[in-house]
């Protein structure tokens, strides 16, 4: 019985060794030979799979959208300068404040509104499509995906010896993780390579690489200098970005490739950026939710609310969330979808336990009835806390508001939870305005990024004057000559 599983063993290495020696190919964009198990029309099928998905996942901006269309437009210029144009491109605006961009196989560009928003001119556009499009030019997902299908055929020749455990990822999943955790630090160098000769094929300056690369690093900065502002743990590099080159050294060795190419020439269009991106949300948009200086206004679920001074405000998907900067106090807004009718209190009792619970005084504000009280529990980052929690009932939403410190300092801070709590209302666009939108101005002598910031009621933030001067592409030290059209925020 061992020597005929052995004889299948040998007979199934030597299958393998059969596979992997015929799936080496030229790759069309380096002419190198790749070790790839995936045939054309498989890696055509798979990234249509993936859009698919991404499509049901991702919030994307409809294909008739003026955006959209310039991101098109630019981005088929340069697949025909590619070294696939045979593909049929297609590009995709993600419809959030994220800065990021990805490609999927066979030709699937998806570029996030957040990127696009700190771009100065069509050819940083072009650059970063540029990029996107080389991954796919080069096979980057075909090749993290041959090494996924290798390492499986790989385990199940071993499984004859030592069965597989149960429980053990799927090849589909494997293909995910490799795709949602980037191609590694030499694709992203590659992609950089060919994205600055499809710029020259295109007519484009490849130096605008530079300029987007230094925009991304300012923005890192500011994010940095946020988190450490607010007391929060910096993690510098996480999720799809783990494994990309720092961008320090991607400014060094783009410049380096430049200097070498010595191209000098080619289209720039800064009003045509500019003018593509006017008029669009800076951060989350209408349908998210929007952070404006020290309030938050939801538009579509009809709600806004105003933190103090001194209060970090961050909006994300699952939540809203601030902190008081510096300190361990925190507040979180959350949505509960109501599948039946029930009291505010029946809500806040379902919530948290009652033999923690001292239910206060309830009432109603902006036409909302709440429950109001304090529960003695463990809470995010504070172990011993006290929870200053608020229910209010809007038809079939509930939206539940929790503040909280520790017990001993717990009276400190109920001030600021009733300021918050007494802010909470419906929203109304004529008294609370608009969501932070891109416009455009005509930079004057008497200028400042300081005086634009606090134009605009510090629309964005402690940090507003630098995030201007990030989104025009310069540090805020640096001042566009007299008369330049720039992007501002209001």
């Amino acid at each position: 019985m061992k020597s005929q599983h052995r004889t299948v063993a040998i007979a199934r290495f030597s299958a393998f060794l059969l596979l992997v020696l015929s799936a080496c190919a030229t790759n069309p964009a380096t002419k190198s030979s790749d070790f790839v198990m995936m045939s054309e029309e498989q890696e055509l099928a798979l990234g249509q799979q993936a859009a698919a998905e991404v499509s049901k996942s991702l919030p994307l901006l409809d294909a008739k959208d003026p955006l959209v269309r310039y991101v098109d437009s630019v981005g088929q210029k340069l697949a025909a300068a590619s070294d696939r144009p045979e593909l049929f491109y297609r590009f995709h605006v993600v419809d959030n404040a994220d800065i990021n961009a990805f490609a999927l196989p066979g030709g699937y560009i998806y570029i996030h509104r957040g990127l696009l928003i700190h771009m100065n001119s069509e050819a940083e556009l072009a650059a970063v499509l540029g990029h996107e499009i080389g991954h796919v030019t080069a096979r980057h997902a075909v090749k993290q995906y041959s090494k996924a299908q290798a390492y499986q055929l790989g385990a199940m020749i071993t499984s004859i010896f030592l069965p597989i455990p149960q429980g053990v990822s799927t090849l589909s999943n494997l293909v995910a993780m490799a795709v949602i955790r980037g191609y590694g630090r030499e694709a992203e160098l590659q992609a950089d390579e060919l994205s600055i000769r499809y710029l020259a094929r295109a007519g484009y300056n490849p130096n605008a690489t530079i300029g987007i690369l230094k925009t991304l690093k300012r923005l890192e900065d500011i994010d940095v200098r946020e988190k450490k502002d607010a007391g929060d743990k910096v993690e510098k590099y996480h999720g799809a970005f783990s494994t990309h080159p720092e961008t320090e050294q991607r400014i060094r060795e783009a410049v380096s490739r430049a200097s070498i190419n010595q191209v000098e020439t080619g289209l720039i269009r800064h009003q045509a950026m500019l003018s593509a991106v006017d008029g669009y949300p800076y951060g989350d948009s209408a349908e998210q939710g929007a952070v404006v200086g020290q309030r938050f206004l939801h538009p579509d679920l009809g709600i806004q609310l105003k933190f103090p001074e001194g209060w970090v405000i961050t909006n994300t998907p699952a939540s809203l969330q601030a902190r008081l900067r510096q300190k361990d106090v925190y507040f979180q807004l959350q949505l509960k979808e109501l599948r039946k009718r029930q009291s505010a209190a029946e809500v806040l009792r379902s919530i948290f336990p009652s033999r923690h619970l001292k239910m206060l005084d309830p009432g109603t504000q902006s036409g909302m009835p709440f429950a109001h009280a304090e529960v003695r529990m463990s809470a995010p980052h504070v172990s011993q806390a006290m929870i200053d929690a608020y229910v209010f009932l809007k038809g079939d939403q509930a939206f539940m508001l929790a503040m909280w410190s520790k017990r001993d300092d717990f009276s400190r801070y109920t001030g600021d939870f009733s300021s918050i709590a007494r802010s909470f209302r419906d929203y109304d666009s004529k008294r609370d305005g608009d969501i932070p939108r891109i416009t455009l101005h005509h930079w004057q002598a008497n200028d400042s990024w300081e005086k634009l910031a606090a134009t605009s009621n510090q629309v964005l933030g402690r940090f507003t004057a630098d995030k201007l001067a990030a989104l025009n592409g310069m540090d805020i030290t640096e001042h566009p000559r007299t008369g330049t059209l720039i992007k501002t925020v209001r």
